[in-house]
């Protein structure tokens, strides 16, 4: 796992008997934290945490996203308009955060982008566990609202439990994340515990721009545009069901 793409390295992650162990938080990246944790929290529909000095925590069905301050990498790495995801390491390792069942939203999975998905599944498979076999064929999947073929992993390893490996079909958001920041952490699926329609239904009282409801690889999904169609990208996404009526993707 490279560290410019997500704040991790190689050298940090788990061996397979560690595996259920969480070795990467979730940071957001801005100019101005409390300004665009606020933006967040209203997109979102969750109230935002002051934690310190430029740090706000949402609270993602107890999944923490933490906006932080931008951190320059280097020349010219100046922060861009809607910020961007890191994975930040756990040095040694952490227990995973216990779900939070009453929460309006919840993380179920982070989009990972890359331009070859055989290439980034070997180089982050120490930190992913299987494929799910209730989400079917992995190569079939894809996720028109980003414009990519995907494949997804669970990962105990990582915050939000399943890692959606994203390659671009189109040039389309995904192609334009890569050609921002390159590969590494892209987009966040949420899952609203009231369902999909209560959830959009709620939002547009709020004012929040939402797109067309399509089909996805975690279930149908809308996409919350932002300013700038690089993203980080939101996506709030139904529990598919399986044929035994259950969802497929986990509490």
């Amino acid at each position: 796992m490279a560290a410019d793409a997500s704040g991790a390295t190689a050298d940090s992650g788990p061996g397979a008997a560690e595996a259920l162990s969480r070795w990467a938080s979730l940071t957001w990246q801005a100019a101005d934290p409390a300004a665009w944790s606020a933006a967040l929290a209203r997109r979102l529909g969750v109230a935002p945490e002051a934690l310190g000095e430029d740090v706000w925590r949402l609270d993602l069905g107890g999944e923490p996203l933490d906006v932080v301050r931008w951190r320059h990498e280097g020349p010219g790495d100046e922060p861009t308009a809607e910020g961007r995801l890191v994975f930040e390491p756990i040095i040694g390792g952490a227990p995973a955060p216990e779900p939070a069942p009453g929460a309006a939203l919840s993380l179920v999975a982070v989009a990972w982008s890359t331009v070859e998905l055989d290439r980034a599944e070997a180089d982050l498979d120490p930190w992913l566990l299987g494929p799910d076999p209730a989400q079917g064929d992995g190569d079939a999947l894809a996720d028109p609202h980003l414009g990519a073929h995907v494949r997804l992993r669970r990962s105990a390893a990582l915050p939000g439990g399943t890692l959606v490996l994203t390659e671009p079909n189109t040039e389309g958001r995904l192609a334009a994340s890569l050609a921002r920041d390159g590969e590494g952490p892209c987009a966040l699926y949420l899952r609203p515990t009231a369902g999909l329609d209560a959830w959009v239904a709620e939002a547009r009282t709020r004012g929040v721009r939402i797109s067309a409801r399509k089909p996805g690889p975690l279930g149908p999904a809308v996409l919350l545009p932002g300013r700038t169609v690089a993203g980080p990208h939101l996506l709030i996404a139904e529990a598919r069901a399986t044929a035994s009526g259950r969802s497929t993707i986990a509490s």
